[in-house]
């Protein structure tokens, strides 16, 4: 499958519809009733309860019976009823605050959505079905994705992020691109490892390059890193060096945490930055030089930064305790290339179908 065929199809079958939320794996619940089971002596109020049950009629075609979900101080939050994992909010005034639920394909009744899943997935792979969907609408973002675990094949759109395209595991990559593979996994393992990462997907955007991911893991060292077919660009590098690193407890681990996150406070941003420029240099071989550097600010992200510079795309990057870096993501095209969040979990055709808890 090339890109000659990809894009013009993904114009047609991804543009041309409303495919547009975050679609998830659901089960239908025949009766047309709510069974509120309410904690915390809340009521829940009915007539919020029925715009859930229609809006979620809407995406899946379905209609669930419908619990509460963990309150909080400004949402009220439902799920439905013997699936632990959804996040149904309204915000008090009754306004659809996030929707994500996740759904198997074949228990889609319908919905907003599956006929142009069925539509997408026929146009660029003939003869497939997804099995898996996530449906995701928001005040933040609308979207969705499906996946086939047994052909590692996933789609994926985002209308209010401008983000459509698809991943998949391709059998080779182009001369160049695999030319280019070889000669960077040297220079991510200090020439320890001179060979032997394996190409792992290739992600695919409508009208702009193809991206391919390769991938190298042994017991003391993890790499990643992800090249763009038409400039041989190195758009991501991750390197994770795991010898050494185990631990036997969680308080050992929340012990090493804090340690680790006192030592990065006390890194100054001039150290910073004139070890990111040596080190993207190093792995990527991007210059820095004249970027502006931002540190994170909240306790999830303080071990990362962002790198700015006009007329040039933003770099995010992770560093450690010692102030190096081990991980340089370019984010082109004004939108985040985001290796991770669209990757199926599990290897092929071992990931189990849903099924009620």
């Amino acid at each position: 499958m090339n890109k000659k065929i990809i894009f013009p199809i993904l114009g047609v079958a991804l543009l041309s519809g409303s495919l547009l939320g975050y679609q998830s794996l659901v089960q239908a619940d025949a009766p047309n009733n709510v069974n509120i089971n309410v904690s915390q002596n809340i009521k829940l109020d009915q007539k919020l309860v029925q715009t859930a049950q229609d809006k979620l009629k809407e995406l899946t075609g379905n209609t669930y019976t419908l619990i509460q979900g963990t309150a909080t101080k400004d949402s009220i939050h439902l799920k439905r009823e013997n699936f632990k994992d959804d996040i149904i909010a309204y915000k008090a005034d009754g306004k659809l605050e996030t929707i994500s639920i996740k759904i198997n394909y074949e228990d889609l009744n319908g919905g907003k959505y599956q006929t142009k899943l069925k539509e997408t997935w026929a146009a660029l792979f003939p003869g497939e079905e997804p099995k898996y969907v996530n449906i995701s609408e928001s005040i933040y973002s609308v979207g969705t994705i499906s996946s086939n675990a047994k052909q590692n094949k996933q789609i994926y759109m985002q209308e209010n992020g401008g983000a459509y395209g698809v991943n998949y595991a391709p059998d080779d990559a182009p001369a160049s691109v695999q030319k280019k593979a070889a000669q960077a996994l040297p220079k991510l393992t200090d020439g320890k490892v001179k060979q032997g990462a394996k190409l792992d997907r290739m992600f695919v955007r409508d009208g702009k390059p193809n991206v391919y991911r390769y991938k190298y893991k042994s017991e003391a060292i993890e790499v990643s890193f992800a090249i763009e077919e038409q400039t041989l660009e190195l758009l991501q590098a991750d390197v994770y060096r795991t010898a050494g690193k185990g631990v036997d407890s969680y308080e050992e681990f929340q012990k090493q945490e804090k340690e680790k996150s006192a030592k990065m406070k006390k890194l100054t941003l001039d150290t910073l930055m004139e070890n990111a420029v040596k080190d993207a240099k190093a792995m990527l071989d991007l210059d820095l030089k004249g970027y502006k550097g931002a540190r994170g600010t909240n306790a999830w992200d303080e071990d990362y930064m962002t790198f700015t510079k006009e007329g040039a795309p933003s770099v995010t990057a992770r560093f450690d305790k010692d102030g190096s870096f081990s991980s340089f993501t370019i984010d082109k095209y004004n939108q985040t290339i985001d290796f991770y969040g669209m990757t199926i979990a599990g290897p092929p055709n071992e990931e189990l179908k849903l099924l009620i808890d």
